[in-house]
């Protein structure tokens, strides 16, 4: 079975416009899972995502490694570069080479680095981890373009959320994290155990990959010059191609890529040394929002389907400030309740009172509206770009909002080292306060219909390949 027919069998299904108005979440789930490589790649996904709650802790297990603040900003700017010229050629490669074959090698390298940072012991292997983990994005955007490009687009929504629905899994993990704690074992150690049986999980979903994903065809793309000029004047076309789909959503999407590097710097760091909550009441914190936010996550992507995302983009942006205004506040206000309901609970679970604090509330309420507002901005890219061109267009977005990610850490270091981190959090509120006004004043909905551009890149295509 290839691809092509894959596609086309979901095609058949009857429009929505026409025969089934109301598709309902389950059929739309049917007909994405009877594509066998979708579920293929949607599966080996649950994986990795089961494997993302690593990503929530990262910062206090290198802080605990014995890394300093500022040198941990100048470690994930570095890691960022990495990650920039990597997505600069996966926009490319991913265009131009096999899609399957590069989501393959990106799961090999997020191995081999899971593997390295299981034994980092000095600033000089965690370097090398992350270093490596960064290398994984010169292929990471084909995946990426692969599965969108075997996706229905009238399925896009409930596709992005089937995805994220790999977040729930992370909440295994979480939970043996927070019982490890709790049986005496040290955070180091426990980091290093989840890395190394992350390292094996990785090598298993490119093993799935290699046995049952099929091969997508790679656009003919005549070709007169070198591979570098070639590159070049294809992500020249590219970017004007996202700017012409997507002005304010790019805009919108580099404003949000320094928020959350500010939030997302300070956040555990302050919840652990500001608001003293130890490592176990942060592990609850986050197995517990994972839990809620994935089924508002699941009815997200069905919403956006069949409503589109104006209205959605505001009511999940207006919670951001909210949230992050809570945090500031629970330094002064740490429970809600009595102190008894807290012992009561810590003593049915140790740390389950963590539920009752502030800090907890504003943690849920901004990881949940992060979780919702990456299924709105993977739903509307999946439905408004070309196919043929989503490696470039996916790349570009993402280097976009690299270029903020290069600077950004080292600032945020450097201020937290001075201040810790209140500055930080404010400054993250003042941007979400700047992009809840551009999506209430503004329209990022795509300025083009997708259809008809891909028609008219196709026609260009054959223009250039007579004219050649």
């Amino acid at each position: 079975m290839n691809d092509d027919t894959d596609i086309s069998s979901l095609r058949d299904v009857p429009n929505s416009k026409d025969k089934e108005p109301e598709l309902t979440w389950r059929m739309s789930v049917r007909y994405l899972m009877s594509n066998k490589n979708f579920k293929v790649f949607v599966i080996t996904n649950w994986i990795m995502g089961s494997l993302n709650v690593v990503w929530g802790v990262l910062n206090l297990y290198l802080r605990d490694l014995g890394i300093e603040y500022v040198s941990l900003g100048i470690l994930f700017s570095v890691m960022t570069i990495v990650t920039l010229f990597g997505t600069l050629v996966a926009s490319y490669l991913a265009d131009n080479y096999n899609r399957r074959n590069l989501a393959i090698i990106t799961m090999l390298i997020n191995g081999l680095a899971f593997l390295i940072l299981s034994m980092a012991s000095s600033i000089e292997i965690v370097a090398l981890g992350l270093i490596t983990l960064a290398t994984s994005n010169f292929t990471g955007q084909g995946g990426t373009a692969y599965i969108f490009q075997v996706t229905d687009r009238r399925y896009g929504g409930v596709a992005v959320s089937l995805f994220t629905m790999g977040t729930l899994f992370a909440l295994g993990p979480l939970f043996a994290m927070a019982i490890m704690f709790n049986m005496g074992w040290g955070f180091i150690a426990i980091m290093r155990t989840i890395f190394l049986v992350g390292a094996i999980l990785f090598a298993v979903t490119a093993i799935i990959r290699i046995i049952w994903l099929d091969s997508t065809p790679i656009p003919n793309r005549e070709r007169h010059q070198s591979i570098l000029k070639d590159f070049i004047s294809e992500s020249f076309r590219g970017l004007r191609l996202l700017v012409r789909v997507f002005p304010i959503f790019v805009a919108v999407m580099m404003i949000d890529a320094m928020s959350d590097n500010m939030y997302g710097f300070s956040n555990l760091f302050y919840v652990n040394e500001t608001l003293n909550f130890n490592i176990g009441q942060i592990f609850l914190m986050l197995l517990i929002t994972l839990a809620l936010s994935v089924p508002l996550t699941l009815f997200l992507g069905r919403w956006f389907d069949k409503h589109g995302g104006k209205r959605i983009t505001i009511a999940v942006y207006s919670v951001m400030p909210l949230a992050l205004t809570l945090l500031i506040v629970a330094k002064y206000v740490k429970y809600i309740v009595p102190e008894e309901w807290v012992a009561l609970l810590d003593g049915l679970y140790p740390g389950l009172g963590v539920i009752f604090s502030l800090a907890f509330i504003a943690t849920a309420m901004k990881t949940t509206n992060d979780n919702l507002w990456g299924t709105v901005m993977n739903a509307y890219i999946q439905k408004s770009l070309p196919r043929e061109d989503l490696g470039k267009m996916l790349g570009l977005s993402a280097l976009l909002v690299l270029l903020i990610g290069t600077v950004a850490p080292i600032f945020s270091g450097y201020i937290y080292s001075l201040f810790e981190g209140v500055p930080l959090i404010v400054g993250a509120i003042i941007l979400n306060i700047v992009i809840l006004i551009i999506l209430i004043t503004k329209n990022i909905e795509p300025r083009v219909d997708i259809e008809k551009l891909e028609a008219e890149l196709r026609g260009e295509s054959i223009v250039r390949s007579d004219m050649s």
